[in-house]
């Protein structure tokens, strides 16, 4: 086996690392390439035992056997506002997870480190663990040993929830083989940035703050509202920052630098693996059934395993069923996002002079512009025509 092997372009690897968890030889090692994103290198070619393990495991590789359906479909938020405003939409990842913590389980998620440098996959024993989880993460994780993590968890009878990109959890469900204590959530995905776009962005604000970064978020709700959401930044020196998403040079690489593979994403509609799906339920608003301000998540059902964890969560949450064409509105459940115009371009500025460089590009400006007046006109659209027709609004 060579590193071709696994993948001949970048196009075709999702940086799971499941391949270099499997490999019995352990010649297999992850490595960033430029602009921060793992792939999978072989080393010492020789020493390959030829069992095809990393083919195997791969999820990339294996989406044509798939065929997956969504049979429930939920909106969820907590009935405490104070929850759900600490949450990214509902709370009901978080939710879950607590649930799973007070049954003696265990949780594995996205979390960053504690300089907030890079976004890693942790294991969490415990409530005061799980607050690191809580939280959408907008640049890759890197997975460590945390496949090794949840191998030990599981052979101890141990009841384990993993949460994570619909590739990552393709790899956790292949590899393990749906073990009957195995629970996995699969978020709506656009695609992930890279921690290395973590990393600067978050060095640039410690430069103009001349002081280090001690919390940070990208989905802090101003005022409580769940939309528009901002980056939120606190600091040793006291000092406060934020700024919207959208608007900022984070937000910008969100769109322009992601994956190679998230591109053309074939984990996506039925080749999808988790027991449920999570992610904002944004096609909810004002009137409608599950609408909450503060944010509202949406759940995708699988399976009976994710309706059991559904299921547990009546007392803390206000869970109400919703149409399934209302749960299936979000184009990235379905297929890819495409590169955007002058993708190319975004990524050898950035290369050679860094992520503010690359956001104050004309053609990021001209677009950013124009995704705000879009969003502008279809707000003031529905108002009228809400006000209008009002038998237009969906229930």
């Amino acid at each position: 086996m060579k590193t071709k092997d696994l993948y001949k372009k970048n196009e075709e690897c999702c940086g799971c690392s499941m391949c270099a968890n499997v490999c019995p030889a352990k010649i297999i090692h992850m490595q960033p390439d430029k602009t921060g994103f793992m792939y999978p290198v072989i080393e010492n070619e020789e020493s390959c035992l030829h069992c095809r393990k990393c083919q195997k495991v791969c999820p990339l590789k294996n989406t044509r056997e798939k065929d997956s359906k969504f049979i429930d479909f939920y909106a969820a938020s907590y009935k405490n506002d104070t929850d759900t405003i600490s949450c990214s939409s509902g709370g009901l990842a978080t939710a879950i997870s607590s649930l799973i913590i007070k049954q003696g389980g265990i949780v594995y998620g996205a979390a960053y480190t504690d300089d907030y440098k890079k976004v890693i996959y942790e294991r969490a024993d415990s409530e005061e663990k799980l607050e690191k989880l809580k939280g959408s993460k907008y640049a890759q994780a890197e997975k460590g040993n945390i496949y090794k993590l949840i191998s030990r968890d599981l052979n101890k009878g141990v009841k384990c929830l993993f949460i994570g990109l619909p590739c990552d959890v393709a790899a956790v469900v292949e590899y393990f083989k749906q073990n009957r204590n195995l629970y996995t959530i699969e978020l709506v995905c656009h695609g992930p940035t890279s921690n290395d776009v973590q990393k600067q962005y978050c060095e640039e604000i410690e430069k103009k703050y001349s002081s280090k970064i001690i919390f940070f978020t990208n989905r802090y709700k101003k005022n409580g509202e769940w939309k528009p959401f901002y980056n939120f930044v606190q600091l040793e020196n006291g000092k406060i920052f934020f700024e919207q998403f959208h608007k900022s040079s984070f937000g910008t690489a969100f769109r322009y630098l992601k994956r190679p593979s998230c591109y053309v994403c074939s984990v996506k509609d039925k080749a999808l693996m988790g027991d449920l799906m999570i992610g904002d339920y944004h096609y909810v608003e004002d009137g409608m059934v599950g609408y909450n301000i503060h944010g509202v998540s949406s759940a995708l059902i699988h399976n009976n395993k994710g309706n059991e964890l559904i299921s547990l969560l009546e007392k803390n949450m206000n869970i109400v069923s919703i149409p399934e064409r209302n749960a299936l509105a979000n184009g990235a459940i379905h297929h890819p996002i495409a590169a955007p115009k002058g993708y190319a371009k975004y990524k050898q500025i950035y290369l050679r002079q860094g992520l503010s460089k690359a956001h104050s590009m004309w053609i990021v400006v001209l677009s950013n512009y124009k995704r705000f007046c879009k969003a502008v006109f279809l707000k003031i659209a529905v108002k009228i025509k809400r006000k209008l027709w009002p038998i237009s609004r969906p229930k």
